[in-house]
């Protein structure tokens, strides 16, 4: 067992790597703040101060911001503004290339090639998969249909006639 000179903790360290950063490190420590401020001298030194920078959006062309060492910058090749910016390039990529259409789940199909919203009244928030032929192993981009899920459940159902017209028409003006 070893004891804190500072917390007066007991620890069962093996290694005197743990000891030393415990000590050094420990909230009790009064040459903390100080071994931080030399750290950080030493980095502005080395690095400059932290800055903010204007860069653009890889994906969106959005001007944004980034805090970035003044030496550093630009630490990046491409910035975006956000996650879902940054995962449409490298995930469009990744998707297509691992995920080719043969062996995708179907819905990841559908929204390459669809958008994502119903294509009978439009609504966006909650979009399902529909498959034309009701083949469900049948995931060609051309059997796939986006439908919310009230005009889902009319497919399946005896009120089909009331939109299967238009889904046949959206059908044929996409792909031919």
């Amino acid at each position: 067992m070893w004891k804190c000179k500072h917390c007066n903790q007991e620890f069962d360290y093996t290694r005197t790597t743990d000891k030393g950063n415990h000590a050094k490190h420990c909230d009790k420590n009064p040459n903390r703040k100080a071994s931080y401020e030399k750290l950080s001298k030493s980095s502005n030194k080395r690095f400059g101060e932290f800055k903010q920078f204007s860069v653009i959006c890889k994906t969106c062309e959005t001007p944004f911001n980034v805090i970035e060492r003044e030496k550093l910058f630009p630490s990046k090749d491409r910035y975006f503004c956000s996650r879902n910016c940054s995962n449409s390039v490298g995930g469009k990529a990744k998707s297509s290339k691992y995920h080719y259409d043969e062996v995708a789940n179907y819905t990841t199909v559908a929204w390459r090639y669809h958008d994502r919203k119903c294509i009978v009244c439009d609504e966006a928030n909650v979009v399902a998969v529909h498959h034309l032929n009701e083949v469900h192993s049948d995931n060609r981009p051309e059997n796939l249909v986006p439908l919310c899920p009230t005009h889902h459940h009319y497919m399946h159902s005896k009120h089909k006639y009331l939109i299967e017209n238009k889904v046949l028409q959206y059908v044929k003006s996409k792909w031919g």
